[in-house]
């Protein structure tokens, strides 16, 4: 079994390939608006590469969220062309979910991550996540909060992984508190490794209506002349 995986919930742009039990490939571009431009561009290097062909995968993924209203619908929109071109199935990974599995298997001495992104307005997407017995779950589901909230988590106990690291660590100043950067976590091949465990089991989803992860509204801002 092989996975394609497409991340492009935040400002990387990431396409990576992964079978049951390893991921094989990745390829990725961190820069804002340039996701339309070249996801397809990353798959098809990535793939010619390897030497695998599109035809030949046995499904997409995809990072449905929570992460950039603009970055995901664009992610979306090229795993449904994808599925639909190839007639294989979508499978929709949470994007909090792959990274918190990169982090604690990069940290085994650490048991929790909590994830912190900027929605924007003051406002984060924040979920906590463990790792026990080897499998990854939420201990908080994500939700829209402000900052502050990461105080009510206990983070002297967990990892945080943020794209906002200058503010976390402000508001724990002084604290030996360890913060990353998420940048380096958003990965397809994550996306496309977490997916394997889901079509193992036989989950998969009518990739026809599926949606992002939005979470809160989108607002669209007036030009300011």
């Amino acid at each position: 079994m092989i996975i394609l995986g497409i991340e492009t919930s935040t400002a990387v742009c990431s396409a990576g390939l992964a079978d049951e039990t390893n991921c094989i490939a990745e390829r990725s571009l961190v820069e804002s608006h340039i996701h339309s431009e070249k996801i397809l561009t990353l798959i098809s290097e990535m793939c010619s590469e390897h030497k695998i062909s599109i035809k030949k995968l046995d499904g997409i993924a995809i990072s449905i969220g929570p992460g950039s209203f603009t970055g995901l619908r664009i992610g979306l929109s090229t795993a449904k062309g994808l599925c639909y071109a190839i007639g294989k199935p979508l499978v929709p990974v949470s994007t909090f979910t792959a990274v918190a599995s990169g982090v604690l298997n990069l940290h085994p001495d650490k048991s929790k991550a909590i994830i912190c992104v900027d929605a924007k307005q003051g406002e984060y997407y924040i979920g906590m996540y463990r790792k026990k017995d080897g499998i990854i779950s939420d201990v908080i589901p994500v939700k829209v909060q402000n900052l502050s909230y990461v105080n009510a988590l206990e983070p002297e106990s967990a990892i945080i992984i943020t794209d906002r690291t200058d503010e976390i660590r402000k508001l724990f100043l002084g604290s030996r508190l360890q913060v990353e950067n998420i940048l380096p976590y958003c990965r397809g091949d994550r996306i496309a490794f977490e997916a394997t465990k889901k079509l193992l089991i036989g989950e998969t989803n009518d990739w026809k209506n599926m949606e992002p992860m939005y979470l809160k509204d989108f607002v669209i801002r007036k030009p300011v002349n």
